[in-house]
Formats: C-alpha cells, structure tokens, sequence
C-alpha cells in the first residue's frame, strides 16, 4: 500500500486544518484495493529559512500543499520563501487560495481586485476536466473566501487555467477559478475545496493523490528531488513530525485510569425536588462564603442544549493576569499565595487542573456517574468555575505578539481570569426537576490542593460534614423559605463608547482590510458604560433572567475584586462530557422577535436564506472545524446541525453544532485553549483579524466579554458559553459588550441596529435602557449635562 509523505504549510489561515478531513477516507479505491495513505504533517510558512527547508525537510516529501491565509503572495510576511518552493522544487504542489495565487505571481500573473468580492458564498465552478478536476461534473458548487483574484486576461504562457466562474454583474465575464503548469504538477483552486459546503473535495484530492503517485513512478532518478519508490512504507521523519502544530492524526482512547485510595474523591447523594433555583441558591449559596459564589443557570427550562443548573459558594478563587503574569490565590477573603509564572497561564492551568485536581481525586464510580446524566451531556460534580477573558488570546494564539508592561503599571484589580473553586455543587436537572448534591471528600488530612495554594482552610470535607450538609438541604427542599423579597434597583442608562457615526466608520476601515484579502470577516465590537452605587447585582440578574432567559445564563460573583457576571448568553463555545464528545455551538445572525405570528415566521425566514447571515455563519463553521483539528483526530469531527434557526425569548438566531471526539492526550484545560478565543467573536482568519481588531478598536481591551464563561470538572468535564448578553459589574461600575461579524455585505446602519438589539435584549426594561450615542452627539457632552457621571470621562 505504501505512504504518501505531504506536508501542508500553513500561512496563519484559520481553514488550513481541514484540509486533513480531505485527506482522510480517500484510500480505498472502487475495485476494494487501497492506494497509498497520507503521511501528513502541518507546519507554518514562518517556521523554518529556506535553507534548512530545502536540504532537511524537502528530500523527505513527496508531495506539498499550500493553504489559504491572510495578504497576498507578493508579501514575504504573508507567503515567506514559497515562492522560490514553486519556482526551483519539482515537487508536486497544490495551492488554494493564497496557495494558488502564489503559483500565478511565482510564474508572472498580475492579482487584481476580484469584480465580486466573496466570503462564504457558493458559486458555481466551471472546469476543463483535467489534471485535478478530471471525472468532475460540469458544474459545481464552492465556497469563496477571496477579495484578490489572478487576472483571467493576463495569464502567463507556462500556466493554463482549468477552472472559472462567472461575475454575476455581468454574467459575459470570467473570473479565474483554478489553474496548472502545462509541464509540471503544479495545481491551484482559488475556491476552498476543505470548506463543508464545497462539492468534491475529496475527489479533488484523490486526483491529485493518483498525480502525485504517477510522478514518482515516472520521474527521472538523476532529479535532485527524486526518492524512493512511493509504495515502500517510509513515514515522515521524526524532525519533521515533531514540528507538526496540530495533534497526531491517529485516533486515540482515553487511558486515563482515577487514582484509587486518591487524596479526595467525589461523592453524590439525591436530594429530590426543590424550590426555586434562585430560592436555593438565595438560602444556600449567595453570601455564604467570603471568598464568592455561582450560579450557572439553564433559564431556559427544558432547553436541549443546556439541561443543568449548578450552584456552589467558593473555597477559594484564583486570579491571573497577562499584564503581570501572576497567579494569586483568595481564602477566606485574603490572598493566600501569589506567584509569578513564567509559563502561559494555559499551560500553569493544565498542570494545576491535571495534576493537583484530576490527579488526587477518585471519580464517581462510572455507574453512578451514568445514573446522574445522560450520554453527551456534560456534568459538573466539583471543580473549577468562572471566565477566561479575552486578553488571554495573547497566550492562546500561535503567532500573537504582546509585551507586558512594567510591573508598576499593573493594576491589582486588573484579571484576565478568574476561576471559584466549587468544593460542593447542587445540581439541578431542569428536566426532571430533581436535585443532586455533590462534593469532594477529604480522605484524611492530606491536602494536596490546599498545599498549593498556601491555604488556611482545608480543601474538600469529610464524610459527617457531607451528611450534615445533605441533611441541611433536605430540611430546607421539605418546608422552603418564602421566596426573598429582592428589591429591584432601576439600573442607570448605559452610555454607549462609540455612536453610529464613529461606528460606521470604523465598520468602512474593516471592509477596507477585507477588500485588500487581510481577513475574510471581522467580529467588530463595542462597550456601553454605566455608573450606580445603588444597584444590586442580584436583583439586577433575577430581572435579566427573567426577560431573557437563555441555556448558558450566569451569576458569578468574586469578592476578591468586587467582580460580578450576569450572563444570559444563548451561544456554547465549547464542551466535553464523560465520553470525551466535544460540542462547539456557534451563533452568526440575529433578528428581534416580533410579537406577531406572521411577522415572526417571514423574519425566521428571512434569516435562514440571507446571504450574508449564511456566509458570516459559514466561515466561522468552517473556522471552528479547523480549531478542533487542535484537539481532536480529523475522522471524529462532525457537523450534525448546520445553519439552523434557533429562537430564544427575545431573539432569533441563526446557529450550527460541530463535534469532535477529544485526543487523549489532550486535557480539559487544553480544550478550552486550543480554540480561544471563540471564533464567533473574533472573524477569520483567526490570528489576522484579532491583530485587525486590535487596531480597529483603538486597543481597547474587551475584558470578560468575548471571552468564556463556565466550569472545568474534576472530573475533566468542560462546559464554556461564549462572553455575550452579559453585564459585568466591577464595584460600582457596570459594562455591557456588544457588536457582530463584518463582512463585504454589511451595511452599517443595519449593523449599528443589531448592535442596539443585542444591548437592548440584556439592559432594557424596568427602567433599564440602552442609550445610543448616536441620539447624544458624546460622550463628554452626555457626562456634562448628567453630573453624576462624570466620571465616565476618560474611558477609552
């Protein structure tokens, strides 16, 4: 059978990992015989100088791909020495995209500005049936992510053109779509043939297999490049593979085995049914411990995407932030512990979360464990719960460059994550209305936990505290208190940082970098602001609860730094449950719902076929298929729901489902990195378009928002939602973050009034209202003519 050894290089792209999905299910052949396998390794253009390249890692390959990214070949930022690659290596090469445009400028071709510009839109292909098309029907749909074209008119004599579509503006017009050498076997698609709504992918890569495989056979042994026969079975090098940026290929099982006779363990008991979940967590939860609390509330009762609700006060809480690079520890209302990492916080957290955690505690015993949650639901008994902010990108992202400032310059309230430590949860199953307490018991007084976090406290209880606790929850489930009366404080206007002027033209600025092929879309956002001394967070949630309740709602505060989330965020970044299945949930497209049935039904409607509502949730499908290539093996990765409308209390939404099954070698911690930020709120490609925002947004920084919000389980379990429909409290200050994905087709007063619906959908009512900008002429002319807020002034 034999191995073809392929390299991809990868120009930073945010679709270059699904590639692989390409390449895997193309080895059996229709009379049942196998061709050759792919021996595949991903490395970047930026990794290696053409002189190692050439001598160490070229005489190992026997086929190259280029993929798709941000720029233009003609920039040595973005396409590095691949052009001399095309130019002196008799190789066989396919490019897409930036890949096939750096084959026509290698050769001579002009790029032009394409007549229309596409971005997860399908077109139709039009081909010669040949080289890497042959056996193709006529026409067929794929998907563009191009603003930049070769010029069809200027092809130079070496190249042919093998595949075109035609302008829809003036239907008489090509626009080259695909082309090839006339001597050698070079091959570019300018569509993306990995994307999930492009035809014959696979077909396209089994016809470059069998090219691949006839120019071995037949190439001239003197050939400097030319190796061995392609049917012995020699894999890619270690040298090579050990530079691969995504996980091995091969599917792995979970082999980690819980420690018996352990430090802790987990243990469960049922409760039965219960009050209210606010009546519970008012009675047992808020205010009990010095040190914070939560509430991860599936409000939308019976919401198939979010069946828990979990509610637990903190043994302690950690903070960390990339400007000092400090992790510090919180007990019982003091810092316990602060040092200085000189790792990423990411990979600080695994080895915490993996060793010190997961390391020391026996799991349920896994019939027990299958008795409190169905399969493919993720189950939080104790761990960790809280936020990653977005800033944490600046550990996350392969390639992103952030210098920390002085120490001095630091603020101790500034963190870019905080996470409570839940030493004993109530669980609620919304379904069935059951409850379930769980909680970490102490074996003994070995505390390996509360070691390393200097702890004054121990961590976990014992076997007669679990019992008085359980009898204390069961007395308060058979004769409930009368549910508490919450005074509801009026929340003050929320001042909006940009109005629709400004924001309007930083919306021109972002269309500006996709016309010149820098990104494909851009999640651009902004900040509205509030002041209040008055205002009760929890009063505040209940409301917002109430009138927008979604599956991912939350209520998290963390007195170490006086920080308080509500949440009603209806979108899942990611999850794992107890079969190591991982779920991401990405929503593009919103429109209000309207109180009348007919209205409704056309704006539901309307929202499953708008163009650019589709295209803007496209790219981030296929983003996120790439992101989890960084954790899971390319055969375990799916789309079960694609482009499908969802309706929440207040909105419509347009939302697809991808799942993975996670590597072993891969923790929960790791999860949660290898795809942050949420590509829902970043654009693609990834990398290019966060270094865009940076700048569009005047290097503002988002905070909580955009980032994740949920828990990571002793057990490994991970639930996350996505930082969206959520006021963040920080003493007597209050920020609501909102904004959506930029594309060639937007138009901005359509985009600043979605940015209005999404506000509005978390701060309006009972007196609580989003004030627009634009309405005010500024913000300076707004603090002066409102007194109390003048203290506003300043904020960037």
């Amino acid at each position: 059978m034999g191995t073809i050894r392929a390299l991809i290089i990868d120009h930073y792209d945010s679709y270059t990992n699904n590639i692989l999905q390409l390449l895997q299910g193309t080895q059996q052949r229709v009379d049942g015989k196998s061709y050759p396998e792919w021996n595949v390794a991903i490395v970047r253009f930026d990794q290696f100088s053409w002189d190692y390249f050439s001598s160490e890692i070229l005489p190992h390959l026997d086929a190259i791909i280029l993929s798709p990214g941000p720029g233009t070949p003609h920039r040595e930022a973005d396409f590095g020495f691949n052009s001399r690659l095309i130019r002196e290596a008799n190789i066989p090469i396919l490019g897409i995209c930036l890949g096939h445009q750096g084959i026509g400028t290698t050769f001579g071709a002009n790029i032009i500005h394409t007549p229309n510009i596409k971005h997860g839109q399908i077109c139709q292909i039009h081909h010669k049936d040949n080289g890497i098309l042959r056996g193709l029907p006529q026409r067929f749909d794929g998907v563009r992510y191009n603003s930049l074209v070769l010029d069809i008119e200027d092809v130079p004599s070496e190249l042919q053109v093998t595949a075109w579509t035609y302008d829809p503006e003036n239907p008489s017009k090509k626009v080259l779509m695909g082309l090839q050498h006339r001597q050698r076997p070079i091959f570019g698609t300018q569509w993306h043939p990995e994307s999930i709504c492009s035809a014959h992918g696979k077909q396209i890569i089994s016809n470059f297999r069998d090219i691949v495989i006839d120019f071995w056979s037949t190439s001239n042994p003197r050939n400097q490049w030319t190796r061995r026969w392609i049917g012995d079975n020699a894999s890619l090098p270690d040298h090579i593979l050990e530079q691969n940026v995504v996980i091995e290929q091969t599917p792995t099982e979970n082999t980690f085995s819980p420690p018996k006779g352990s430090a802790y363990y987990i243990k469960s008991a049922p409760v039965g049914r219960g009050p209210p979940p606010q009546v519970v967590f008012q009675t047992l939860c808020r205010g009990r411990s010095p040190d914070g609390e939560a509430w991860l509330d599936s409000a939308k009762v019976r919401d198939s995407h979010s069946r828990n609700s979990y509610l637990s006060s903190a043994s302690f809480t950690l903070s960390y932030s990339t400007k000092s690079k400090c992790v510090s520890f919180f007990q019982n209302g003091k810092k316990t512990k602060s040092q200085r990492l000189d790792v990423t916080y990411w990979a600080w957290l695994d080895r915490f979360q993996q060793e010190t955690i997961l390391g020391n505690t026996e799991a349920l015993d896994a019939e027990v464990l299958n008795q409190e949650t169905d399969p493919g639901q993720p189950l939080l008994q104790v761990g960790l719960v809280g936020y990653f902010g977005y800033e944490l990108k600046r550990e996350s992202l392969p390639g992103y460059r952030f210098t920390p400032p002085d120490e001095q310059d630091v603020s101790f309230k500034h963190s870019d994550s905080e996470l409570l430590f839940a030493n004993t949860v109530l669980r609620l199953d919304n379904y069935t209305g059951e409850w379930t307490i769980f909680s970490l018991i102490r074996r003994g007084e070995e505390d390996p936990i509360g070691d390393a976090i200097s702890a004054s406290t121990k961590i976990g209880i014992d076997e007669t505290q679990f019992a008085s606790n359980l009898a204390q929850v069961r007395e308060i489930f058979d004769a409930p208190p009368s549910p508490p009366y919450i005074q509801a404080h009026p929340l003050p206007e929320f001042v909006a940082l940009d109005n629709e002027g400004s924001y309007s033209r930083t919306i021109q600025a972002a269309q500006d970098f996709i016309r010149e092929g820098e990104s494909y879309e851009l999640t651009l956002t902004t900040k509205f602001k509030a002041k209040s001394p008055e205002v009760d967070s929890y009063s505040l949630y209940l409301d917002l609860r109430e009138r927008n309740p979604a599956p991912y709602s939350a209520f998290i505060h963390f007195a170490a730094h006086d920080k308080t989330i509500l949440s009603s965020s209806p979108e899942r970044f990611i999850s794992v449950d107890s079969d190591r299945v991982a779920e991401m949930k990405p929503i593009k497209g919103t429109l209000a719902v309207h109180p009348d049935p007919i209205e409704d039904e056309r704006r539901k409607h309307q929202l499953a076929t708008d163009v650019k509502e589709l295209a803007e949730n496209l790219m981030i499908v296929d983003l996120i298929r790439s992101d989890l290539h960084n954790i899971s093996p390319s055969t375990s990765i799916s789309v079960p729901k694609l482009l499908h409308v969802e309706t929440y209390q207040t909105v419509h939404q347009l939302v697809t489902t991808i799942q993975s099954k996670i590597a072993s070698s891969v923790g929960g911690v790791q999860v949660i990195e290898r795809c942050f930020p949420p590509g829902s709120m970043t654009g693609a490609p990834k990398l290019r378009s966060v270094q865009i925002l940076d700048s569009l947004e005047n290097q503002r920084e988002r905070g909580i928002y955009s980032g994740s919000i949920g828990y990571i389980c002793a057990s490994g379990a991970v639930d996350q939602s996505v930082v969206i429909r959520t006021i963040v409290r920080s003493g007597n200050d209050l920020e609501l973050g909102a904004g959506g994905a930029i594309t060639w087709l937007s138009e901005a007063d359509k985009e600043w009034d979605e940015v209005m619906v999404k506000a509005n959908a978390v701060a309006r009512g009972k007196g609580r209202t989003i004030v627009p900008e634009a309405t005010l002429g500024s913000l300076e002319a707004f603090t002066e003519s409102k007194g109390h807020l003048q203290p506003l002034l300043g904020v960037n």
